[in-house]
Formats: structure tokens, C-alpha cells, sequence
């Protein structure tokens, strides 16, 4: 995960969304019409197509695209319609968070937190991370399963295709390609001084190519 800006509300989500939201709560506490996704195409502009967990880009049309609220809805029915409470991510994302509320909001992480093992494409809290920060970003980790085949998948597609256009400038993705698509792992190249502007050619290719000897076989 990497910080994610909080983005203004749009002009018309009063009026739209919440207004009519709480107009429903007061009449029919136990009723909430799912009056925010009125609002999902502009969360998605705001934020960029990036699923606030996966950190990766939700494609258009996938259907896959949803309003994930930080704090339950269910527990806080006064949140229900409110954009601040709004965070995008892709259906899986918000299908392991649930209701639980041991995941770290998005707003509040820091870049540095959370780093990648290129080897494995595995997400690990940063070494020099205090106790309690570190044992919030593990139960984040856990939380949302951020390590499994299908999350690693994710994040390998997008470093391959890097990979795949430092080989061949025609094919793959470019380093700002690949900062849109799947922003945590273009910060983590970066970090680790893996981008070419950053290292002698030579030096770039072989940790590229150390980086991929040492990746195991998919399971």
C-alpha cells in the first residue's frame, strides 16, 4: 500500500448522495439504499482508477470497481453517505475487508511503509518500522490477503511488462505506464534504485536479472 491523497467531493455528492441518503436513514434506520454508487465514477476519476489496498489500476468496464466504506456501514449507518468514508478499490479488496476494521486507511499510511521483496513480489512491513506501526501493517497484510497467487499476480504482471519494455522499448510497459497501472511497484523500483535513470545500464540489467533468478517457481 502507499499513501493515497484524500480528494474533494464532487460538486453535486451533496445533493445526490447524501442528503438523500440521510433523508432514507431518518424514516427507515434499518433501510440504505445504495445511494453511493451515484458516486462511483467520480470516485474513480478522483483517485486516479487505483484500488486504495491492491494499488493497482481497476480497468474500466470490469465491473470490478466498488465505494469500500473505511468504517463499516453497517456499525456507523451515519457514514453510509459520506465521501470521506469512501475509499475505491476492486471487488476483492472489498470483499476481505468487510465489516472488519483492522486495516489501515489509506489516507493515513505513509510511502515507506509497506515495501516489496522483488524476488517474490511480496509485500513486508519496512525493517525500521516502530512496533505498533509494523503489527498494524502486518494485520493489514493478513487482513486482505495481499500475498496470496492472485494479489502477487497482479503486481507480476505489471513488473514484467516493465521488464518486458527495457528489453524491447516497443513492447511492455514504460516506467510512467507501469507509475498509472501499479503505482506501489513503480515506487518500489524506484526505491530500491532500480530504475534505469538511477543506475548505470549495466547495473539496472543485472539486478533485473538477479531479481528474476531468485523469484520462485509459482505454486
Amino acid at each position: 500500500m502507499i499513501h493515497v491523497e484524500p480528494q474533494p467531493e464532487p460538486r453535486d455528492f451533496d445533493a445526490k448522495v447524501r442528503r438523500p441518503g440521510r433523508k432514507v436513514l431518518t424514516r427507515s434506520p434499518q433501510k440504505m439504499p445504495e445511494l453511493w454508487r451515484k458516486c462511483l465514477g467520480q470516485l474513480w476519476d478522483a483517485y486516479g482508477g487505483i484500488c486504495s489496498y491492491l494499488c493497482v489500476r481497476i480497468a474500466p468496464g470490469t465491473g470490478s470497481r466498488t465505494v469500500e466504506h473505511l468504517a463499516p456501514k453497517s456499525q456507523n449507518p451515519r457514514l453510509a453517505y459520506e465521501w470521506s468514508n469512501f475509499r475505491l478499490v476492486c471487488s476483492l479488496m472489498n470483499a476481505r475487508k468487510g465489516v472488519f476494521e483492522d486495516v489501515l486507511d489509506p489516507f493515513d499510511v505513509q510511502d515507506g511503509w509497506f515495501i516489496l521483496e522483488l524476488s517474490s513480489l511480496e509485500v513486508l512491513p519496512a525493517p525500521e518500522l516502530k512496533a505498533s506501526v509494523r503489527r498494524r501493517v502486518l494485520d493489514t497484510i493478513h487482513r486482505l490477503r495481499l500475498n496470496d497467487r492472485e494479489c502477487r499476480k497482479a503486481r507480476e504482471e505489471h513488473y514484467d511488462a516493465y521488464l518486458r519494455h527495457l528489453r524491447d522499448p516497443s513492447e511492455g510497459l514504460t516506467f510512467k505506464q507501469l507509475m498509472e497501472w501499479s503505482p506501489f511497484v513503480a515506487m518500489e523500483l524506484k526505491r530500491q534504485g532500480l530504475v534505469p535513470s538511477a543506475l548505470s545500464p549495466a547495473r539496472a540489467a543485472a539486478r533485473r536479472k538477479k531479481a528474476r533468478a531468485k523469484r520462485p517457481v509459482p505454486r
